[in-house]
């Protein structure tokens, strides 16, 4: 499939819930509204940074409609599908595909008993491509169903597979797919961390959850490495890199909401499981906002006094 558009900065919107657990529309729109304005490359909704995982089927088709709209093909918008059978993600996948979305970026199965091995995760991929018709980026995250380089060769095979989102801090991995097909297959990176090395090896562009908060550092950085300007690029990696580090580790969509939070954006509340940060954790976050030069060390958010 012809996939020019699919290269850059692809930005992670959240999801932001109200103080009834339902989508704010409006704050989510706002984000939108933002992300196009720091020049991104596109924009995915309903991933791991969006939440997409508890999100139903009518949120998810809900949100990647106001993107579309809000968007109005300025940049493609890329839906986010994270089910757990390939009965329920084809259903997804209908539904959003009435709404314009350009792509669609489908984990395999998480829940570690249903792993189903290559085979398994080949007929997945293949029927929703066959179905659907929708170029698909498979979004490598799930460490106990990984799709290894050897196999991506063969997942090439499906021409509704155009792309890999490599994620789970693997940057050898990355370095492989790209070496082994890189010539079939669209390498996204998500190693978040080291983002301006796997563009050094070959990724196109990224699509990672520090886009959400910082969307003008991440494309400042692709365009430096884009004009070759390295030393700019390297410098922008130790702005980001504190960012990266705030938000890791478990509850990691409300700490990207409280990192918007702090630079004066609209967030929400994440959804119930998810935790409002600690105190320990918001103070860790305003320090690398502070770090990475885009909040002033004199600044005091409100849940912070």
């Amino acid at each position: 499939m012809n996939t020019p558009w699919l290269k850059g900065i692809i930005a992670t919107a959240i999801t932001p819930f109200d103080d009834r657990e339902e989508v704010d529309e409006a704050a989510f729109v706002e984000q939108v509204r933002y992300m196009l304005a720091a020049g991104v490359d596109g924009i995915s909704v309903g991933g791991s940074t969006g939440e997409g995982a508890i999100l139903t089927d009518e949120e998810l088709s809900r949100l990647c409609a106001l993107a579309v709209t809000e968007t109005n093909g300025k940049v493609p918008v890329v839906a986010g599908i994270i089910r757990n059978c390939t009965r329920d993600a084809l259903r997804t996948a209908r539904a959003v595909a009435t709404t314009g979305v350009k792509a669609l970026m489908i984990t395999p199965v998480h829940y570690h008993v249903l792993a189903p091995g290559d085979e398994g995760n080949f007929e997945f991929y293949q029927k929703i491509g066959g179905e659907i018709g929708l170029p698909i980026i498979i979004y490598n995250v799930v460490p106990h169903n990984v799709i290894s380089p050897e196999f991506l060769t063969r997942l090439a095979d499906i021409p509704e597979v155009v792309a890999i989102k490599q994620s789970g801090g693997d940057i050898h991995k990355l370095a492989e797919m790209v070496q082994k097909c890189g010539d079939r297959i669209i390498v996204m990176s998500a190693v978040d961390d080291l983002l301006f090395p796997t563009y050094m090896i070959g990724a196109e562009g990224s699509i990672v959850a520090p886009s959400a908060i910082i969307p003008e550092l991440i494309v400042e950085q692709w365009q430096a490495y884009l004009r070759k300007d390295y030393q700019t690029a390297e410098a922008l990696h130790q702005r980001i890199l504190p960012v990266v580090q705030a938000i890791s580790g478990v509850n990691f969509p409300a700490k990207i909401k409280e990192a918007i939070r702090q630079l004066g954006r609209s967030s929400g509340l994440p959804r119930s499981p998810g935790m409002e940060p600690t105190q320990s954790e918001k103070d860790k976050i305003r320090n690398a906002l502070v770090a990475a030069g885009v909040l002033e060390s004199s600044c005091v958010s409100s849940a912070l006094k």
